[in-house]
């Protein structure tokens, strides 16, 4: 069975609709936590897939410094042994901040649907896909720029990395969870919460398709091949 390493915080471990494309497809989901040190400097033998998903934190500000390079370093281990990465909103800036980008303050929020524009559709559609965040990215040097919209960069490659800025993976109860846990964020925008709530049940169906097309694009066409990958024993 393939594993995914997954890295998240404690308070927001939901894989959701990409965790679930990944368990169709055979994989065993492994989870490791932020806070405490829990984030390996390198890849475990064993690994296939790196999975890194969103947060509260930002790297324009970070929380904790220590797991901020504790999670690029794995990132780099991960790019050192041909283990292909999938970034998601955090998980995407740790990405550009592990391989020399910059991660800064978005003049504005971005919360609620939002269509991107792409030079790639069969990777990364234009959606609507989720979005929660106040940041922007700028990639690292010889990252492909995929996707972005008026609020900056949406989605960047780099070999057998994909990150993207939005939200493939939320379910509806996960973004109402979040929508109430940060209601200045929705303040900001104007995003009433009622309606993006009664939004995301209606278009549940949709972005698990959407989620799930992103995840057979991504092994299809950006994870490398095992060739240099540790295995266990």
């Amino acid at each position: 069975m393939r594993r995914a390493l997954v890295v998240a915080n404690a308070t927001d471990v939901d894989t959701g609709h990409v965790g679930r494309r990944l368990r169709e497809l055979g994989w065993e989901l492994v989870t490791v936590l932020r806070e405490g040190a829990g984030v390996p400097a390198d890849v475990p033998a064993g690994t296939d897939l790196l999975l890194l998903l969103g947060s509260a934190w930002s790297v324009a500000s970070p929380v904790d410094p220590a797991a901020l390079e504790a999670e690029c370093r794995l990132v780099r281990s991960a790019g050192d042994h041909a283990v292909p990465v999938l970034g998601l909103c955090y998980g995407a800036q740790v990405v550009a901040a592990a391989h020399g980008g910059r991660v800064g303050v978005a003049p504005q929020p971005e919360v609620g649907l939002v269509a991107v524009e792409t030079v790639d559709a069969g990777l990364v559609p234009e959606g609507p896909w989720w979005a929660f965040h106040l940041d922007v990215i700028e990639p690292p040097p010889g990252a492909e720029v995929v996707a972005r919209n008026g609020c900056g960069v949406q989605a960047f490659t780099l070999p057998g990395v994909l990150a993207v800025q939005f939200h493939p993976e939320v379910v509806a109860d996960t973004l109402d969870d979040w929508a109430a846990r940060y209601p200045a964020l929705l303040e900001r925008t104007g995003v009433d919460r009622s309606v993006m709530a009664a939004q995301a049940h209606e278009r549940e169906a949709d972005a698990r398709v959407a989620a799930a097309a992103l995840v057979d694009a991504f092994l299809a066409r950006v994870a490398p091949e095992p060739s240099r990958r540790l295995r266990t024993p």
